[in-house]
């Protein structure tokens, strides 16, 4: 095995990653009991709009980020109240099976718009490697990790410290209360759902940063952030961030073991999530139901 401080942030850089998908996930299922299957697709979708502005428009690089998490917040609002809402009224499967169309309709896009093949993305952090005792940590790791570490504190303070995210907070809680308090639940949700875009774009974004900008990468988010989410019991914002990184890591671990290697690496991450489910079915995050009698 060659297990190096490079292979650990590394693996902590993209848990991290699969954190902030998994958490773009929690928002729309805490909020709707939904469980968004067009998650993976709607960043990578935003990621190859960032790619056009970026590569081919030459727009400036700090410019065409900031024009794709702006997208992506509308793109999420306009999801849900042209897609989600109407079906909402029927059943939550309804609603699971309209996510899966658009995680249909999207992957379409991305294959049909854009030139077929990998696509190298423009990095905002710089190049080469830092040392560190007698290992070297790639500046792009430290960079996704720093990323990710400011997008979470400021939606931390957005939940927290203003009045909108309390009242994201109380529709969560209790939509009948917070409506009888004047607050428009479906507003609110729609922020909800344009949000959880702008925080997938951004992951996707960071994302390609590790990994070449291609339609099957969305597979890959997707897979291991619903790991993440369900792993954390899909309750917890701070346990989906943990169990994100625990994934992460753990992968990176096990391709760093030469009989394992990089393709069995997710075979070996996944029987572990299985395994924990299985002792712990509400996950590692997750409270057990009170049933009041």
């Amino acid at each position: 095995m060659n297990l190096s401080l490079q292979l650990v942030v590394d693996g902590v850089a993209i848990g991290v990653i699969y954190g902030l998908v998994g958490l773009s996930l929690l928002m729309v299922y805490r909020s709707t009991g939904v469980l968004n299957f067009a998650q993976g697709e709607m960043a990578v979708f935003c990621t190859y709009v960032a790619w056009s502005l970026i590569v081919s428009l030459g727009v400036s690089l700090w410019l065409g980020f900031a024009a794709t998490v702006l997208f992506s917040f509308v793109l999420g609002v306009v999801v849900e109240r042209i897609f989600v809402r109407p079906a909402g009224a029927a059943n939550p499967l309804t609603v699971m099976i309209v996510t899966i169309g658009l995680f249909m309709m999207f992957n379409s896009f991305q294959r049909d718009w854009w030139p077929a093949g990998p696509k190298s993305f423009p990095s905002p952090f710089p190049t080469g490697t830092v040392e560190i005792g007698d290992a070297r940590v790639s500046w792009v790791s430290i960079g996704i990790l720093g990323t990710a570490a400011c997008v979470m504190i400021c939606l931390t303070a957005l939940f927290r410290l203003t009045r909108v995210g309390l009242a994201m907070r109380a529709v969560v809680d209790n939509p009948t209360a917070s409506s009888l308090m004047g607050i428009g639940n479906h507003r609110i949700i729609s922020l909800g759902w344009g949000l959880a875009s702008a925080v997938g774009a951004i992951a996707g974004m960071l994302a390609v940063n590790l990994l070449l900008l291609d339609p099957s990468t969305a597979y890959a988010l997707l897979l291991f952030s619903f790991a993440t989410l369900v792993l954390a019991g899909m309750t917890s914002p701070v346990g989906v961030v943990v169990c994100g990184l625990l994934l992460g890591l753990l992968n990176a671990v096990a391709s760093g073991f030469k009989l394992i290697g990089t393709e069995l690496s997710i075979v070996v991450t996944l029987l572990a999530l299985i395994l924990v489910l299985v002792v712990k079915p509400g996950g590692l995050f997750g409270k057990a139901p009170v049933v009041k009698v």
